[in-house]
């Protein structure tokens, strides 16, 4: 997926959680969305925007035993789903091969 592709689908899932009337309920959430989506608008790298999130999802999820509407769920795991692929390319040129000979 495109850099691109990664920000429309990151701005979808936040415009649709942002809408949702659970989540308005949710002040702080809430606005840390639109901070989120202003922040990507204005050219912030999507791997820390997804990176934030997932910090503040998985948070907001302990602290409220793990429920929270589906709308945010699904930013959740798509931040972190993405966030754990970023974390592997970033690291991959460090680990060797084990079939590899040095």
């Amino acid at each position: 997926m495109s850099e691109k592709e990664k920000r429309e689908k990151l701005m979808d899932a936040m415009s649709a959680a942002y809408s949702d009337p659970e989540v308005k309920k949710e002040r702080y959430i809430h606005q840390l969305i639109l901070d989120l989506a202003k922040q990507l608008n204005k050219g912030k790298d999507a791997h820390a925007v997804y990176f934030h999130l997932s910090q503040e999802l998985r948070g907001y999820a302990l602290g409220n035993n793990s429920k929270m509407p589906e709308s945010l769920s699904n930013l959740y795991e798509l931040a972190r789903d993405n966030q754990q692929d970023y974390r592997k390319s970033y690291f991959k040129p460090f680990w060797k091969n084990k079939d590899e000979v040095v």
